[in-house]
């Protein structure tokens, strides 16, 4: 991803391209601050894809510091975007800061809010970002560097105030539990290292009582580190002029040291401590930055794509590995039905040569297993009288009363009741003998037509006799597996029927006495 990183440095004077790769960070183009630079840097511009951070370090910076209550995230855009137009004239370069909760009675949140004075000085070279597309990750101010500049250098102070000899002069950046609270520039002339590290000891320590009164640092006499960032030349001269005192404890960084143990083998030589800067933005960018989403819509557009293109390479992923699995699963599924098959082959085989030793039969092995099939249903659909006759001879133990004159049994289909009066004896006579059942395969009941009779008819009423014969009927009901029909009782006693004949006589009791009904149970039971 280096290599398609772009860094453009801008000065007051200057835009400088940079690339960045793993040997070091190269100047590609510099370009002037006119018409003919401005025009020469779109010509650079077109036609590329690549990602361009904008570091700036100019003069016309500001910083300032305010309370806001506490809010929710839609209320706090609004305020913030109401405090920063209330304070600078464009907003089209501002930035707004989370620097913590105040202690005290009412919890508020501090704020630090910064952007450059002068914006018409960055207007040509943004426009030409949008003419030509480009993907603009952010715009970045050398302050917003300082901490992870500090970080680099193994430094964790809580209070560290960075001073940076560059081409543009002498900047001093003050950071406060690892964010930027000011920043400014001061003009520095180059040449002279001892006017160098003297300006450097004299600026520290007067910025130490500007941030005093500012209110920046609690007390006069709160200490704060001084990070001292440099070229090899001015190393000497600052070590022996920037010595510690009662406040300041002062840290003398090579420059040029610091770029190689960050792995920039290569920079420019004249400008060690900004290839320091543009390295901290290519590698961990901070997450303020003076950019608006005008500046970063081809930015944001080219994130868009990757999240796609990343949400298209994850479901093809998938679709891959669900596929490989499936694939796996058909592999799986084939070496078992080989494995089956050989099985198969081999229970063939051992039956074939199992069934070589048997006798020699008169037809085939399919014909005897249906000559089986044929027998064992025979077998199911054979019945016997002795189950039907074993469930009368039970129910008759407990009626004394009841004689049986006749039992026909048969194998048919059980017989429908029509309620249609019928001659008992003729009903017995008409009864379908055994020999006329109908073939096997319609064959569906074990069936036994009983006549019968209540003895003893003298000694009782009509109705005594018609609920002997019902009890004893209701007896065999209670079976399960017996199915009683085509009942006729001794008399039936209803608004509908007349009794008629001697019943006074013996003969007439005897013979209205009798009942008939036929008992089923379903084969196979």
């Amino acid at each position: 991803m280096l290599r398609h990183k772009r860094l453009l440095y801008l000065t007051a004077n200057r835009l400088t391209a940079h690339t960045l790769s793993r040997g070091g960070l190269a100047v590609d183009a510099v370009f002037e601050r006119n018409d003919q630079g401005v025009a020469a840097f779109s010509a650079y511009l077109a036609h590329t894809r690549n990602l361009y951070y904008l570091v700036v370090d100019v003069v016309e910076e500001d910083y300032h510091q305010d309370t806001i209550p506490y809010l929710g995230r839609s209320d706090r855009r609004q305020v913030l975007a109401r405090k920063l137009a209330q304070r600078y004239r464009d907003t089209s370069l501002t930035l707004s800061m989370s620097l913590g909760s105040e202690q005290g009675e009412r919890r508020n949140e501090k704020v630090l809010y910064a952007s450059f004075s002068n914006t018409q000085q960055f207007q040509p070279w943004l426009s030409a970002l949008e003419q030509n597309e480009c993907r603009l990750a952010g715009i970045y101010s050398t302050a917003l560097l300082a901490p992870a500049l500090i970080k680099g250098a193994g430094l964790k102070p809580q209070r560290c105030l960075l001073v940076s000899v560059q081409q543009t002069g002498l900047r001093q950046s003050y950071v406060e539990e690892g964010k930027i609270r000011f920043s400014r520039v001061g003009r520095l002339n180059l040449d002279d290292a001892a006017a160098v590290a003297a300006v450097c000891a004299g600026e520290s320590a007067r910025l130490q009582q500007y941030l005093v009164t500012m209110r920046l640092l609690p007390t006069i006499a709160t200490p704060i580190d001084v990070m001292v960032l440099a070229a090899g030349k001015y190393h000497a001269a600052l070590s022996e002029t920037c010595r510690d005192s009662e406040v300041l404890r002062f840290h003398v960084i090579n420059a040029d040291d610091q770029c190689r143990k960050l792995g920039l083998k290569q920079f420019p030589p004249e400008a060690p401590c900004d290839a320091l800067f543009l390295n901290a933005v290519a590698s961990s960018p901070p997450a303020e930055q003076f950019g608006q989403e005008q500046h970063r819509h081809h930015f944001r557009l080219w994130q868009i794509s990757r999240g796609l293109y990343a949400t298209g390479a994850a479901a093809l992923a998938a679709g891959l590995l669900f596929a490989g699995v499936r694939l796996l699963e058909v592999y799986q599924l084939r070496g078992q039905i080989a494995s089956d098959q050989a099985r198969f082959q081999t229970i063939s085989a051992e039956y074939a040569r199992v069934t070589a030793t048997f006798p020699h039969t008169p037809t085939s092995t399919e014909n005897l297993k249906t000559t089986i099939k044929q027998y064992r249903l025979l077998q199911a659909e054979t019945a016997t009288p002795a189950y039907l006759y074993t469930e009368i001879s039970k129910a008759l133990a407990g009626f004394p009363q009841v004689e049986i004159e006749r039992i026909q049994w048969s194998v048919g289909k059980m017989p429908v009741d029509t309620g249609a009066k019928t001659d008992l004896k003729k009903a017995a006579e008409e009864a379908p003998p055994a020999a006329a059942a109908p073939a096997a395969a319609d064959l569906g009941y074990q069936l036994a037509t009983v006549s019968a009779r209540v003895v003893g008819a003298r000694r009782v009423d009509l109705r005594s006799i018609t609920d002997m014969a019902g009890q004893f009927i209701a007896a065999l009901k209670r079976n399960p597996q017996l199915e009683v029909r085509m009942v006729h009782m001794p008399f039936a006693v209803t608004a509908q029927d007349t009794l008629a004949g001697d019943i006074g006589s013996e003969r007439a009791i005897a013979e209205d006495a009798s009942f008939s009904f036929t008992v089923g149970r379903k084969l196979g039971r």
